[in-house]
């Protein structure tokens, strides 16, 4: 089979709508057009390497600051006293900012409890804390920061009380002194574009538009700002700018 019939195969099933970016990009030749559809490819997959590992981290960093804030919140109106089990029963202003997301993450834990094997280890356990935590998506984590807008009292409320520890490394070089700028707009800023980037990557969308280099700067940004040393771990394994550096030339 010719690379023209391969090209032209191709192209018809992955789609004209879908590789209109690229063919742009490349005044409308298909084989080039491919060609840098496949160097994207490559390229979501390097930075979902790095974003795993970003979104595992924050996650864990964030969790362990709400289990130790809950159990100091007192009691329910019921009168039983908060736990560490903050995604089952969270205190307010926490219960209040995570009401649409607990319940759809609760029913997401409940489905991959049913479905597993006989031979799991955890078979009859109940839902468990960390059963719910690990269904909450990267964007929850999100909407717990305070970004710079009013109206938001009730997350800064929470990152004042505890969400800031879950970024003890603040002060440190990777913290934009020379702007002033305070530590929650870094670290909500940076979430925002990451979670956007997450999201096209995940629908495997064109990157062809994305700030490389800034994107994996807030990555490992963020990472410093939670532990240096996974920073430097996750720099050394990612393959974003090897990838980035490989584009293709109209």
């Amino acid at each position: 089979m010719s690379e023209r019939t391969v090209t032209v195969e191709v192209t018809r099933y992955l789609s004209v709508p879908r590789l209109a970016p690229y063919l742009a990009e490349v005044g409308g030749d298909p084989a080039h057009a491919l060609a840098l559809y496949h160097w994207n490819l490559q390229l979501g997959s390097a930075f979902q390497e790095v974003l795993a590992v970003v979104e595992v981290v924050v996650r864990n960093a964030i969790d362990e600051r709400l289990r130790a804030w809950n159990v100091t919140r007192g009691t329910d109106p019921a009168g039983l006293p908060y736990s560490t089990d903050w995604t089952l029963r969270p205190a307010p202003p926490l219960s209040g900012l995570l009401r649409t997301a607990l319940g759809p993450a609760t029913e997401h834990a409940k489905r991959a409890k049913a479905s597993r094997e006989p031979g799991h280890k955890r078979l009859h356990a109940p839902i468990s804390h960390d059963d719910v935590l690990a269904q909450l998506s990267f964007s929850v984590w999100k909407k717990l920061l305070p970004p710079a807008a009013p109206g938001n009292a009730g997350r800064q409320k929470l990152w004042s009380n505890a969400l800031v520890q879950a970024f003890p490394q603040q002060g440190g070089p990777v913290a934009n002194q020379s702007l002033r700028t305070p530590i929650e707009n870094l670290v909500y800023d940076r979430m925002e574009r990451l979670v956007s980037l997450r999201n096209r990557v995940a629908h495997m969308e064109s990157l062809l538009q994305v700030n490389v280099p800034a994107r994996l700067s807030d990555s490992l940004s963020l990472l410093a700002y939670i532990s240096p040393p996974t920073r430097d771990w996750c720099a050394g394994i990612s393959r974003v700018t090897e990838v980035n550096a490989a584009r293709p030339v109209r």
